[in-house]
């Protein structure tokens, strides 16, 4: 982030670019910090929530397009779900046991760290590797260190405990949630297999070295999200963040920013008609790519490097299947396909499952993602979406699936890709910026978090140096 020599003086006026969950976490935040201060968020979309987004479908009064939970382990999804009342309106999945679709569905292993083993008992056990698989990576105590200077998880991986743990394990995981190739993925990105990389020579033995975790239960769950799903949580935020006082401009487009003494004016267009907004500092938590327009004139090179930003695509298919129709073998919240073996298809979730409150004798739901980095699916028109995920079902399945109702998302370049290296790319972009438009921080996905509580915690962040606050 930025850094900031001194606190806001009261009365300054802070605008945030962009009401996804990062901008309006920030500005709460700072208004429940710093009461005095005028806070105004422009959003360019008709909506506030950004890559969150809830609305019903085949009779459900709320079903997520998206995101659908948050971690938990991540204090900053929870704690501001708790400032803005959503405390008692949480629920966690009623099943946390998932699957690989491997020439069949095969339950992943207890006790894995986003893939890599903590036991080694389970390992021997699961269909997902190979013999040849598991004697490989039952000889990672024995190897040399390897250097985590490449600063890529599947290279990484791939040394330590062999091509099939990186591709039916870990890939998988870490790939599902971030629409990824980890072969091109920062290992930084990742704390928990960063912090194990770093524990010691042997991966394996660093994961047996960590405090045992209790077995995730409905007593001890790893996710949570509001009954009405994750777009409660956007709605929450900024009913919360405009009751402390805060402006929220939607349909608002930011054109650029211009440096000014103590300050900066920022250029924004609504409905074709033109103004400047003076601000004692900006936020910008828009995309990377996008935030490479606003500060093209102001900041060249900061704009460079962004606009150079690459991001994944994912198209996202909820279908609602007589519950009869799906096989015995369609348990638990889900399934994901590795790379090797995937067509379209990347992960499926039984949503209906997964979620108690989405629970019917008659109607299943399943949530199906298409698409990753270097895959992308959403070119494609609808029909033939449907079609490729319908044929895919069919292939992990074993069954033919007739929806009776279908809902189409389609998140163009929505998944920003941390490549190696990626910490020291936003390091120098933040040191170009802070040259030429010193009142202005960075937050949000492109930067240091992908997930919902990464986001949060990232405009919390900057919301405290403004405020003069302790981290």
């Amino acid at each position: 982030m930025v850094s900031l020599s001194a606190a806001l003086r009261p009365d300054a006026h802070v605008v945030i670019v962009g009401a996804g969950i990062t901008g309006l976490a920030c500005a709460h935040q700072l208004l429940t910090l710093r009461p005095d201060v005028r806070v105004t968020v422009v959003e360019t979309q008709a909506r506030v929530g950004g890559l969150i987004k809830t609305s019903p479908f085949a009779g459900f009064e709320a079903v997520d397009e998206a995101a659908d939970a948050f971690l938990l382990r991540a204090p900053a999804g929870i704690d501001l779900a708790r400032a803005v009342g959503l405390g008692d309106q949480l629920t966690s999945p009623a099943t946390g046991h998932a699957s690989v679709w491997r020439n069949g569905l095969h339950p992943l292993p207890p006790g894995l760290i986003l893939g890599v083993p903590g036991k080694l008992g389970p390992l021997a056990t699961t269909r997902l590797l190979t013999t040849r698989g598991k004697l490989r990576a039952a000889l990672e105590p024995l190897l040399p260190r390897t250097s985590t200077d490449p600063d890529c998880i599947g290279g990484f991986m791939r040394k330590r405990l062999g091509n099939e743990v990186q591709e039916n394990l870990i890939d998988p995981l870490v790939g599902s949630i971030y629409a990824a190739d980890t072969d091109r993925f920062s290992l930084a990105a990742m704390p928990q297999l960063a912090e194990l990389a770093a524990g010691g020579r042997s991966l394996l033995l660093s994961a047996r070295r960590r405090p045992k975790t209790p077995p995730v239960s409905a007593e001890n769950p790893v996710f949570a999200a509001p009954r009405n799903g994750m777009g409660e949580l956007v709605a929450a935020t900024e009913r919360a963040a405009a009751a402390l006082g805060a402006t929220i401009l939607t349909s608002t487009r930011v054109d650029s920013i211009d440096p000014g003494t103590g300050g900066c004016s920022v250029h924004v267009t609504t409905d074709g008609t033109s103004r400047s907004i003076v601000a004692d500092h900006v936020v910008l938590c828009s995309p990377a790519r996008h935030t490479a327009d606003i500060v093209r004139e102001s900041a060249p090179d900061a704009a460079r490097m962004l606009g150079a930003w690459e991001h994944a695509s994912v198209v996202m298919l909820a279908l609602a299947v007589p519950r009869r129709s799906l096989p015995r073998t369609a348990v638990g919240s889900g399934y994901l396909v590795p790379k090797p073996n995937q067509r379209f298809v990347t992960a499926v979730s039984f949503a209906s499952q997964k979620w108690a409150h989405l629970g019917r004798d008659d109607v299943s739901l399943l949530r199906v993602s298409l698409g990753r980095d270097g895959a992308p699916q959403h070119h494609h028109g609808d029909d033939e979406l449907l079609s490729f995920a319908l044929a895919d079902l069919k292939l992990h399945l074993g069954v033919d699936l007739v929806p009776s109702a279908v809902r189409l998302s389609r998140w163009v370049e929505s998944f920003p890709q941390y490549r190696p290296g990626h910490f020291d790319r936003v390091a120098h972009l933040e040191s170009h910026l802070t040259g030429r438009l010193p009142h202005v921080s960075l937050a949000g996905a492109s930067y240091r978090g992908i997930g919902v509580p990464a986001c949060i915690h990232q405009g919390f962040t900057v919301a405290r140096r403004l405020a003069g606050a302790k981290p």
